[in-house]
């Protein structure tokens, strides 16, 4: 039987759980939406406990390993800007519960970890991988290095100073961060604040991200599109400086439901300042951040 472990993509929207082979196959796979509803963050974790163990019946797993969202600490996820919990433990109750290693990494930082391995980046020691879904988020290799950080937070772009212009507040409480004016939950604010800003009207209610996307080739929804791509632009310049990556890759819901909106306009507005990575959108799709969970354990992280 080939080597398996119990990957998990824990997000902001979606729990997804799947079985991979060392090889990138995925086996099985199940997705949900996180439940949000409880007193405290263990209903999440006991939603992934209820995922895994019909899984155990079937399989052989060698691990549990976890691509989340952040910020994390000792094992558990600590004040999450896009869920109302203080606190979700994951990495003690769950080798408990099932006797398996389990390893925990920030999902942006499992997501290049497979990108590096399984997708477009397995040619590339210096790469980024950037989400646009909910929020915001990003991981980097550097010099074939994965970068960590003191509490595996390294390489929160979301959440990275950008404008002043509109000076929303981010989810995190501060202002004029990236994630709280392109991400997926802050798009509508802005969309809405440009409109009644620049006098222009639209015939539908605009409360959905992709309510709104779907308009995209038409006006005025065309023109905000181009200063949204300005600011998208903005951001990447900063990684390109930070990181000098030769590939940077796009997924997260939002970018891998509407890439040519996303990529066309932050490729012609960057900065020149250093040479153009290749940007493209991940070739592992809405599978890269379970792909780089079951990577931290088929190839350990350097």
């Amino acid at each position: 039987m080939l080597e398996q472990v119990i990957a998990i993509d824990l997000g902001a929207t979606h729990l997804r759980v799947a079985v991979v082979t060392k090889e990138g196959e995925i086996v099985t796979k199940n997705k949900q939406k996180i439940k949000k509803q409880g007193s405290n963050g263990r209903v999440i974790i006991e939603q992934i406990k209820s995922e895994i163990k019909p899984l155990l019946g079937q399989y052989e797993p060698k691990a549990i390993t976890i691509g989340s969202i952040g910020p994390l600490q000792q094992g558990k996820i600590i004040e999450p800007s896009n869920l109302n919990f203080d606190e979700i433990p994951l990495q003690k109750p769950l080798e408990e519960e099932f006797n398996l290693p389990v390893k925990l990494f920030n999902d942006c930082q499992a997501a290049v970890w497979g990108e590096k391995n399984y997708g477009a980046g397995q040619n590339h020691d210096n790469l980024v991988y950037t989400t646009i879904s909910t929020g915001i988020g990003g991981g980097a290799i550097v010099d074939n290095h994965l970068l960590k950080g003191k509490n595996n937070n390294a390489v929160e772009v979301g959440h990275q100073v950008i404008e002043e212009k509109y000076n929303f507040e981010c989810n995190c409480g501060e202002n004029g961060h990236w994630e709280g004016i392109a991400s997926g939950e802050n798009l509508p604010r802005f969309f809405k604040t440009w409109l009644k800003r620049n006098n222009k009207e639209v015939d539908f209610e605009p409360d959905s991200t992709k309510k709104i996307l779907s308009h995209a080739q038409e006006e005025p929804i065309k023109e905000f599109t181009k200063e949204l791509g300005k600011i998208n632009a903005r951001a990447v310049s900063n990684l390109i400086v930070a990181y000098n990556p030769s590939l940077i890759t796009f997924g997260g819901a939002v970018t891998l439901n509407h890439p040519d909106v996303f990529l066309k306009p932050i490729k012609e507005n960057i900065d020149q300042f250093l040479n153009k990575p290749e940007i493209k959108v991940t070739p592992l799709g809405e599978d890269i951040i379970l792909m780089g969970a079951a990577a931290s354990y088929f190839f350990p992280v350097k």
